[in-house]
C-alpha cells in the first residue's frame, strides 16, 4: 500500500502537523483566527457580501435566494442571527452587536459576528458559538428550508429531533477537527464545550456521562458541569477555584437526586454507602474502595482550593481538569450499576 512521505518520517510529520500543545483562544493569532474561519466557512458566510448589503438592506432579501449566495449552508442564516440577537438581549451592558441593535438585519447580524470572533475575548467567543449551537439544536421547522422525506425511507427513523442531532453532531466534528490543529483546550460536545481531553477519554468517558446527565431528572448536575466548564475555560485561579466548587457540588446534587430524588439534603460521605445500601450504586469491595478514594480526594480538594471554605491555595489549571476527570469517572461508574 502507497505510504505518504509523512507515514514513514517521524520529522516530516511534526514538521507538517506540529504539536501545539492546549492552547485558549486569546492566544491565538489573527492569521490562526481566519484560516479556522475559512476552514468552517461552511457553516458561516462571505464577509465582504456582509459589508456590501448591509446598509442597503430591503426586504426584499428575504425572498430572493440569489442574494444570500453568501451562506454556503442555508440554514446558518437563522443561527447567525438568533445568536446575535441572543447576546443583545442577554448581555444588556455590553454592545458586542452594536449594529445589529441600531439595524436588525441578516448582515447587520454577521458583521457583529465575524467581529466578535476576530477581536473579542476568548468568553465572549465561546459564549456566542454556545449561542449558534443552541439555536441549531432548538431548530424544529427544517421544511422551512426545502427538506423533504423519501417515500422509500422510514419516517421515524428521519424524526426532526434525529435530523438535527445528526446536522449538529457533524458540525461539531468539523469544529473540533480543526480546532484540534491548533491546540485549542476545548472540545464541543451535543451538551456544550467541555475542557479537550485526550480523544478516548472524551469518546468513553465524558460523552456518555453527559449524555446520560442531559436526562431532565439531571437538570441540576448538568447546570453545574455546564458552570464548571465555563469557569474552566476563563482560565484564572480563582475561575480553577470555582470550576472545582461546581464539580464537586454536581456530584454531591447527583447522588442526592439517586438516593433522595431532588437535590438539597446529603452529603458525599453519607450519600455513598447509603446508595449502596439501598442498592442504587455498585457495592463491591473494589468500588468501596474506589469510592472512598474519589470521595476523600473531591472534599479535600474542595476544602483546600474550592470556594466553600477559606482556601488553602488557589487552584490551577492541572487540579481543576483533575478533579473534572475524577468526577467523570465516579460518574460513569456509577451508571455500571
Amino acid at each position: 500500500m502507497f505510504k505518504l512521505w509523512s507515514e514513514s518520517n517521524t520529522e516530516a510529520k511534526r514538521n507538517l502537523k506540529p504539536d501545539l500543545g492546549l492552547r485558549n483562544w486569546n492566544s491565538l493569532s489573527e492569521d490562526e483566527k481566519f484560516l479556522i474561519w475559512k476552514h468552517l466557512y461552511p457553516y458561516f458566510f462571505d464577509i465582504d457580501i456582509c459589508y456590501k448589503n448591509e446598509e442597503g438592506y430591503d426586504q426584499k432579501y428575504e425572498n430572493n435566494r440569489s442574494e444570500l449566495f453568501y451562506f454556503e449552508n442555508r440554514e446558518s442564516r437563522k443561527y447567525i442571527t438568533n445568536s446575535i440577537q441572543q447576546i443583545c438581549l442577554l448581555y444588556k451592558n455590553k454592545d458586542y452587536a452594536n449594529k445589529f441593535f441600531r439595524n436588525p438585519n441578516h448582515f447587520a447580524a454577521c458583521i457583529d459576528f465575524h467581529t466578535i470572533f476576530f477581536e473579542e475575548d476568548e468568553n465572549v467567543v465561546i459564549e456566542l458559538l454556545s449561542l449558534y449551537c443552541k439555536s441549531f439544536l432548538n431548530e424544529v421547522n427544517y421544511d422551512s428550508y426545502g427538506y423533504k422525506f423519501d417515500d422509500n425511507q422510514n419516517e421515524e427513523k428521519l424524526s426532526k429531533e434525529k435530523y438535527i442531532s445528526d446536522r449538529f453532531n457533524s458540525f461539531c466534528e468539523d469544529l473540533n477537527e480543526v480546532f484540534s490543529h491548533f491546540g485549542l483546550n476545548i472540545y464541543l460536545t451535543e451538551n456544550g464545550f467541555i475542557p479537550k481531553q485526550d480523544d478516548k477519554i472524551i469518546k468513553e468517558i465524558f460523552e456518555p456521562v453527559l449524555e446520560c446527565i442531559s436526562d431532565e431528572k439531571w437538570t441540576e448536575v448538568n447546570k453545574l458541569f455546564s458552570d464548571a466548564f465555563a469557569e474552566f475555560r476563563k482560565n484564572s485561579p480563582n475561575s480553577y477555584s470555582t470550576c472545582i466548587t461546581h464539580t464537586v457540588s454536581a456530584v454531591q446534587a447527583y447522588l442526592q437526586i439517586l438516593v433522595n430524588g431532588k437535590t438539597g439534603v446529603g452529603d458525599i460521605s453519607k450519600l455513598i454507602p447509603q446508595a449502596q445500601k439501598e442498592n442504587l450504586l455498585p457495592n463491591d469491595m473494589f468500588t468501596k474502595e474506589i469510592f472512598k478514594t474519589i470521595e476523600s480526594t473531591l472534599m479535600r480538594e474542595r476544602q483546600q482550593k474550592g470556594d466553600a471554605h477559606p482556601k488553602e491555595e488557589y487552584a490551577n489549571e492541572g487540579n481543576a481538569k483533575l478533579i473534572i476527570n475524577l468526577a467523570m469517572v465516579f460518574l460513569q461508574h456509577c451508571m455500571l450499576k
